[in-house]
């Protein structure tokens, strides 16, 4: 044993002379022995982790070791831990552990949130005295249920300074839902930086005027995604997608950039897969209607010679290029229109020399470029600084000058999408030259911008080519713009969701060495916690999700009749996942019967099943309904009534279906259900296995089949059935 110390020794003095050097990092304060005192403090290192190594290392003038506990291979129980030590303060900024758990696990936890914050807290407070100096991090929203399980809960408590919260810094717990063990640990602090007094802030009122100059929401149309290929309508929205970027620095007014480089995200590629050839099996073989409609449909379109030539003709394929391959799909923004994809590629003999891709997509009716993108890659050109010979505007008018040609009518139909003009970025150097610049045309319908439709093109800044195409144009169904809101009571939808707070912030300076240098705190007015709540109904002001629905920030119901009652706990879980969500009235009325419908969305929801639409007035239940006859819960012949009394039958039918259990249930002749009244039983399968497993809320020795379950069994039901174990 010693003679091994002494290797692991030898081998950490090694790492440490070779790597101190390089980072000229001081010698540590803390020595490995140390270290592994202080780890093995804070930690129970489990029995089975025998193997022991550690390395040391300095980031940014912070030295650490790293130290690694694992169980042997081939263990019978793998895992490891990995603890890091600051080298200088002996702080553990670091620990992760993990050990193979083959059980089959439940969705639901054995332990609550409440409980688990109980133990990050003392965890943490034990652990770093820095803790005092924390507040817990605001929270996201509370999300409906979504399925599958919860193995950890997490918990960040960050940093404040003066009075102010500086996220950057702080602690992050991770315990175990199901053993409240704390599984990971994170400390991050600085003990370098300077904080700027809040004393001279600016009002909050005067940073929002700042902030809304430069983000404040526009009126634009917008088309949410469709159902398979059932179009949705278009919507007249408020959009502020890129409202987080950006912060008002609090002392000066300035508004800032809080990213250094903004980098617009694509649209993807169209096309790709295998060629289609379906035509040469259709001769002999009966097809169905919807078979024969495809067919019919392709008939009308291009062939493969057609659409190369017309691709040929509208893109100039350079030398070297080889054609690679031909496909014919559907276009994923919108299914009813079809492309000719090609592609061509430059294989050079060397690899490490230039290489390059074209791909060409047509109409696959009318031969119309939709798009096109071609790169030449050269390494040797990469490592030097571009020759910029073509100013941006001097670009933009080749790439206007481009879409005229092809298609003039459609580009008098658009106006220029602003550009984010650069935000001046503290202490930053010059940015690079561009190798190239995009610009992007919006279709405008009613003299309202349509970003989803249009034009986008690059320009090489060296030599003034159109290097990518992309034309997006459908025929659709567009509101008029009338009994719209305001800009300013969008304004105030906007900050009224996700208000300006003041933080402290290390604001990105792409100057500074990774490292080395320190971006400078600045106290700074931003949005925090925003997601996706910065698209408004231009009717309504309600805020919408990413795909134009309603945004759903429900809180939890809390429920006034349910104190004392022996279902408040399950209720309350429930509630806490949206599995229930109550009656207008603000009561849960847990003594009366549950009405089928209720029970049917509730075991839905404790699926994870989340509708995208909401049924029509009077008929909430109406999407839940139909997932539950697409997935078996209600087979044909069985009644639904919707109002009508769920019975105890039902509920052990559709829990145990639920389960995926149906197909063993329904098995003949081989079920004992153990109650007196089982004779009286339809589906003694389903009963059987619903015992079995314990999911009856109100057992006795009679089943009672046709009796009815209360709201309160059926939520007490509804939480057995989440905390089944199940593989």
């Amino acid at each position: 044993m010693a003679r091994r110390l002494l290797v692991i020794l030898i081998s950490a003095i090694v790492i440490l002379t070779t790597v101190a050097p390089a980072f000229a990092a001081p010698a540590p304060k803390v020595s490995l022995e140390e270290a592994v005192a202080a780890a093995k403090t804070a930690f129970t290192i489990p029995p089975a982790f025998t193997e022991f190594s550690s390395s040391f290392s300095s980031y940014g003038g912070r030295p650490r070791w790293e130290l690694r506990w694992n169980a042997p291979s081939g263990s019978a129980t793998p895992g490891s831990m990995n603890v890091a030590v600051d080298a200088t303060t002996k702080d553990i900024l670091e620990m992760h552990t993990w050990q193979e758990d083959r059980e089959p696990r439940a969705p639901l936890p054995k332990h609550s949130r409440a409980e688990a914050e109980k133990v990050a807290r003392e965890f943490a407070k034990k652990l770093q005295p820095r803790f005092a100096e924390t507040r817990p991090a605001p929270e996201p929203d509370t999300s409906p249920y979504w399925g599958g399980w919860v193995g950890q809960y997490t918990f960040v408590f960050e940093r404040v300074v003066n009075g102010v919260p500086f996220a950057q810094n702080g602690i992050r717990v991770e315990v175990n839902a199901n053993t409240l063990q704390v599984v990971d640990y994170a400390f991050n602090w600085d003990y370098e930086q300077e904080f700027p007094a809040p004393d001279k802030a600016i009002a909050v009122a005067k940073a929002q005027a700042a902030f809304l100059g430069k983000a404040a929401p526009r009126l634009v149309y917008f088309r949410p995604s469709g159902d398979g290929e059932q179009e949705r309508p278009v919507l007249l929205v408020y959009d502020a997608p890129y409202a987080g970027r950006y912060g008002v620095d609090a002392l000066s007014g300035e508004v800032i950039s809080l990213e250094p480089y903004y980098y617009p995200m694509g649209k993807g590629d169209l096309g790709g897969g295998e060629p289609q050839r379906a035509a040469s099996y259709v001769k002999e073989v009966p097809l169905t209607p919807a078979e024969q409609a495809e067919v019919k449909e392709l008939a009308g379109f291009l062939s493969q010679e057609e659409a190369l030539a017309k691709a040929q003709a509208a893109v100039q394929v350079p030398a070297g290029f080889k054609f690679e391959s031909a496909s014919l799909n559907k276009n994923w923004e919108y299914p009813s229109q079809r492309q000719w994809t090609f592609s061509w590629t430059l294989a050079p003999k060397d690899p490490d020399t230039e290489n390059g891709h074209l791909s060409v997509s047509v109409d696959a009716r009318t031969g119309e470029l939709v798009s096109f993108s071609r790169y030449i890659f050269d390494p040797a050109q990469q490592k030097k600084e571009p020759v910029v010979k073509y100013s941006e505007e001097q670009a933009k008018k080749l790439a206007a000058a481009f879409i005229a040609g092809l298609q003039p009518e459609r580009f008098a139909a658009c106006q220029e999408e602003p550009k984010e003009p650069p935000v001046p970025l503290p202490v930053a150097k010059k940015l690079p030259e561009p190798r190239s610049y995009s610009f992007q045309w919006a279709r405008s319908v009613n003299g309202i911008p349509f970003p989803q439709q249009g034009f986008v093109v690059t320009v090489d800044a060296a030599s003034g080519e159109i290097t990518s195409y992309r034309m997006t144009w459908a025929d659709l169904s567009f509101p008029a713009p009338e009994g719209l809101i305001g800009q300013a009571e969008a304004n105030e939808a906007l900050l009224a969701q996700s208000p300006l707070t003041l933080e402290y912030v290390t604001v990105p300076v792409p100057d500074l060495r990774p490292g080395a240098d320190k971006a400078p705190v600045r106290l700074v007015y931003r949005q925090r916690g925003a997601g996706d709540a910065r698209r408004f109904d231009a009717k309504t002001g309600a805020a919408l999700d990413w795909n134009g629905n309603p945004l759903r920030k429900e809180k939890p119901a809390a429920f006034s009749d349910i104190a004392g009652h022996p279902a408040e706990g399950d209720i309350e879980l429930l509630a806490e996942r949206q599995i229930v969500t109550g009656t207008p009235d603000g009561k849960f009325h847990p003594d009366e019967s549950s009405t089928q419908a209720a029970y049917l969305v509730m075991l839905l929801r404790a699926t994870g099943f989340q509708p995208r639409e909401q049924g029509a007035d009077g008929t909430w239940y109406e999407p839940y309904e139909r997932e539950a006859r697409r997935r078996g819960l209600l087979k044909e012949g069985e009644t639904f009534t919707a109002a009508g009394t769920l019975t105890r039958e039902q509920a052990a039918v559709w829990t145990v279906r639920a389960l995926n259990q149906d197909r063993v249930a329904s098995l003949r002749g081989i079920w004992q259900v153990p109650a007196k009244d089982a004779a009286a039983i339809r589906y003694p399968g389903h009963v059987a296995l619903y015992l079995g497993q314990d999911l009856d809320p109100d057992r006795q020795e009679l089943f009672r089949p046709a009796a009815s379950l209360t709201r309160a069994q059926a939520a007490q039901g509804i939480v057995r059935f989440l905390r089944l174990p199940r593989s």
